[in-house]
């Protein structure tokens, strides 16, 4: 594991991970709430390259990427006031979408004719779309999940049909047709009367793609994205709340990773349910598969550093 030293010694929360063609591994972190700072890191070198151009009291919940055909590399962040789109290469800000609604998380998808859109999981209980190059809305928000939408995941069944997951408050993960916004399947149960905090998803090397959720009962819950079928019963977590969660495949076996309150990262084998490893520091992180098909996870601790673990085994 090597370790970035964060001058400013502020909390750094990694964001998303971003692979150029000149063969650099850049990650985007955020710090404390309300602190204002935004930034990209060269992992390789260990160098700050990018500082945003962010308000003092920025508050990020979280962050997407999208890659655009005219070159540019386009941040979006979500946070209580909706969505914030900032210029990756620059750090320029530029602006906020128009939407008045909190945005819980943001991801990046990808439309049937190649467009690049930022979906954001709202406090309204609809899912937001917006042209990631122009930052305008692409169409009428979708109604989702009863209350809060909290957290969500695209991913792409083995058949090809793009999904978009969601779960928020009301004890279910749901499935809709990424382009029409049509449900897909029955919703799939949680722990009654769980909050669903984060999703995530990984293609098996069966070509089945899993789709994981953990709610705030403590527990993980997996299933298969296409059928609904769960891989066998939820994982037992503790007392902890999650952060963020991950799902990556090292060495051929899917392993779910989760930072928690606590300021420990644990990882679960994603199919038996077994502990991996014992625990180590973490506050947040964000894990990647990298080109040459290795695992990348940064995690951001409460001492100011970032730290990288370079996962080839499982």
């Amino acid at each position: 594991m090597r370790r970035i030293t964060n001058a400013h010694r502020s909390r750094a929360h990694p964001l998303a991970w971003w692979f150029p063609d000149d063969g650099r591994e850049l990650l985007f972190t955020t710090g404390c709430e309300g602190d204002g700072e935004l930034r990209c890191w060269d992992t390789v070198s260990g160098r700050r390259v990018v500082d945003f151009e962010a308000d003092p009291w920025l508050i990020v919940h979280n962050g997407a990427l999208a890659s655009l055909p005219d070159g540019r590399l386009i941040l979006a962040t979500s946070d209580p006031d909706g969505l914030h789109r900032w210029d990756a290469q620059t750090g320029q800000s530029l602006g906020r979408v128009d939407n008045t609604t909190t945005i819980w998380q943001v991801t990046t998808a990808t439309t049937a004719n190649g467009r690049k859109l930022f979906i954001g999981a709202g406090i309204d209980g609809h899912l937001h779309r917006w042209d990631a190059a122009t930052g305008e809305s692409d169409g009428p928000s979708w109604e989702c999940n009863r209350g809060y939408v909290i957290t969500l995941t695209p991913l792409t069944l083995p058949d090809g049909t793009p999904l978009m997951a969601t779960g928020g408050e009301d004890d279910t993960v749901r499935r809709w047709h990424a382009e029409t916004g049509e449900p897909v399947g029955e919703p799939l149960p949680v722990s009654p009367d769980a909050r669903v905090f984060n999703l995530a998803s990984c293609r098996l090397p069966d070509r089945r793609v899993l789709l994981v959720a953990h709610d705030d009962e403590q527990s993980i819950h997996r299933w298969d994205a296409a059928t609904g079928e769960p891989f066998g019963p939820p994982i037992p977590t503790g007392n902890r709340y999650p952060h963020t969660t991950a799902v990556v495949p090292v060495a051929g076996t899917p392993r779910v990773i989760v930072a928690y309150d606590d300021d420990t990262v644990r990882q679960w084998n994603a199919l038996t349910g077994e502990q991996l490893a014992l625990p180590h520091p973490g506050y947040h992180a964000a894990a990647i598969l990298r080109p040459d098909g290795t695992v990348v996870l940064a995690t951001g601790s409460r001492d100011g550093a970032l730290r990288l673990d370079h996962m080839s085994t499982a």
